[in-house]
Formats: structure tokens, sequence, C-alpha cells
């Protein structure tokens, strides 16, 4: 498992080592180091950030579908999603996009910081993660928005050493603190933004914001979390690796894919069709878990396995990225790739 003093964001590289890092796996794609030219730079994670390009832990697409982005290895990348041209916003890093596209959340020591995603002037700290025995990066190893862009969950070491998990509202008022069982690397926050899944090195956790508690569930350790857009459902990892759907009022499994080592994963914005990745495979997955438990798809492309993975707005396009290729998109009824080719930022 990683070491949790260096899980830390670097300016020109999302390093934040989440989804599976916890995994032990050798074979697993990896989150690099990034270089250390930005403000707040923290250094990395130790993976193969020399070869990479394009970061493989985030991807987000526009509100009005128009751009994609995720970091590089040089700054943040914003690709047209007509056209695929990329502009490249040098010497700047994220952990977390809002889903607005208004802030990007940052990390500073423990402090979350939230900056306009445009201009880059801090909008809002967050604090209350931190541990003085942490002294070559972050205690931060995870950051989330909540899908209706009013809150920001945070996990890490608190004063303590204590894992914790920490909400604030976007104007850096606490909402929560709660302990977790294990250091945190996926965090998801339900539709309805009272419920927050979280996922690394213990077993998949369910906090609840109103009642205050936590549910373990039974599961795997590692890969990630994603609520479906009714919060009826919850996909995280099974207990062989494979991607596991539960019964989110039950918590009973309602469906597996077995063969498939989940790496990532995104619920189509309306239905409950999953994209997903595997930690080794190049292909990405099209999932109905409810009426197809079978793969649906298999959208071929990538030349290395991607990793983090989005929808269109609409639903009609589907967008994963891989370290070397960057982006790729498919029509998601078809399967084909799509039109658009993203130019890919210059190598290191």
């Amino acid at each position: 498992m990683p070491d949790r003093r260096v899980v830390a964001a670097a300016a020109t590289l999302l390093a934040l080592t989440v989804a599976g890092c916890s995994d032990d796996r050798s074979d697993e794609p990896t989150t690099g180091t990034g270089t250390d030219s930005g403000a707040g730079a923290t250094g990395g994670t130790g993976g193969s950030a020399g070869y990479e390009r394009v970061a493989t832990d985030d991807l987000s697409v526009s509100p009005d579908g128009d751009e994609v982005l995720a970091d590089c290895w040089n700054g943040i990348c914003r690709w047209d999603a007509t056209d695929g041209s990329l502009e490249l916003v040098p010497d700047r890093g994220s952990v977390a996009v809002a889903p607005d596209w208004s802030t990007v959340a940052t990390v500073d020591d423990g402090t979350v910081v939230l900056e306009d995603l445009d201009s880059g002037e801090t909008v809002s700290e967050l604090a209350g993660l931190a541990d003085d025995d942490v002294a070559d990066g972050s205690p931060v190893t995870a950051v989330a928005y909540s899908p209706d862009g009013e809150l920001v969950a945070a996990a890490g070491l608190d004063d303590d050493g204590d894992e914790r998990l920490m909400v604030w509202s976007v104007d850096g008022d606490e909402v929560a603190s709660l302990r977790t069982s294990g250091e945190v690397h996926r965090i998801a926050v339900s539709p309805e933004g009272n419920r927050i899944a979280t996922a690394g090195n213990g077993p998949l956790e369910v906090h609840d914001l109103v009642k205050g508690d936590t549910l373990e569930v039974s599961s795997g350790e590692g890969g990630t979390v994603a609520w479906s857009p009714d919060g009826s459902l919850l996909l995280g990892i099974g207990a062989d690796g494979q991607p596991l759907v539960w019964d989110a009022e039950t918590w009973t499994p309602v469906a597996e894919l077995r063969g498939t080592r989940l790496h990532e994963a995104a619920f189509a914005p309306e239905g409950e069709t999953v994209a997903l990745t595997s930690v080794d495979e190049t292909s990405v997955t099209l999932w109905d878990p409810i009426r197809d438990a079978r793969r649906a798809k298999e959208l071929e492309g990538h030349t290395d396995a991607p990793g983090a993975v989005a929808w269109s707005p609409d639903g009609a396009v589907v967008y994963a990225v891989a370290a070397d290729d960057g982006v790729l998109g498919w029509d998601a009824a078809t399967g084909e790739r799509a039109p658009t080719d993203f130019e890919v930022p210059e190598g290191r």
C-alpha cells in the first residue's frame, strides 16, 4: 500500500493515488510524480510520471458538454470536445473539479483549497485535516465534490493521526467529521448529498451525514465507488477485485461482473449503464448491471490501460483517459469511436 505521507497534490499533476493504489498489484496503472514547478507542489507518488503525459485519476466534462478536462504533467488540460484542440493551463493542478466547473480543489499540506478554475484565485480554504508527523507530503488522501457542488468531502489524517472524513460547505463551514476504518483513496457523495461512500485500504464504508453513523459494507479493498443517478445503487469493488453493485437501501449485492478487475467507473447521467475500466485491459466496458449482468459493449482504441471515465451530460458520448493516449471518446449507443481526435500534450 502507498505511504500516506507522499499522497499529495503536485501542482502539475493530479497526485492523489486513488482507485486501487492500495491493492499491491504490480501491473496496475500508476499515477506519477509530476514536477515541483507549481505553487503548492508537494512532491509525488513515486509512480511512472516520467512516462505519462496525462494523469488518469480524474476526468471531467463541462456542464454544457463543450469541454473535457484532466490534469497533465505540465498543467491542467482543457480540450474542446468538438475539435479536440487543447488549451493548457500551465503550472496548475487539481484533485477534484466542481460539477459546474466553477472551481477546482487543490491541496496545500492539510488544507483543501478551492480555486477559481479560470483565474486560479483562491475562493475558500477548508481546514481540518492535518498531522504533524506527515513531513514530506499531505495528510489528505482523497477529495470529492457533491453532485450539486454545494459540499466538498476530503479524507486523510487528523491532528491525532487518525483516519478521518471531513465534509464542508464550499464556503468553508464544517458540516461533518467522521472516523474511517482505513486510508481512503476514493470518495463519492450520493445524489441527495446525505450519504458519502469511501473506499481504500479498508472496507467500503457509507457515512450518513444525517444520522452521523457509518455502515461497513462487505467488499474488497481499493477500487473506486460510484452512485447511480437516483442513489438507489452503489458500485464498488468485490472481494476478488470485480465490479460489484449493491442495493443502496438493503445493502445486498444485486450484480457483479466476473473476470474484470475494477479500476474506475461512472454511471451514465440517466439510467443504470456503467462505463468502467479494468486494471489490466485497454478497453472500456459498458455494463448494465440490472438489465444484463454480462458485458454490453467493449470500447476499443486505447493502447495502454485507461483510468478515469466520464459521460457527456446527455449520455451520448463516453470518454476515457490513458496516460500516453490522452482522452478518447465513443458513441455510447453504437460503441464506435467518436470522430474527435483529442490533441495530446507535448512529451516531457
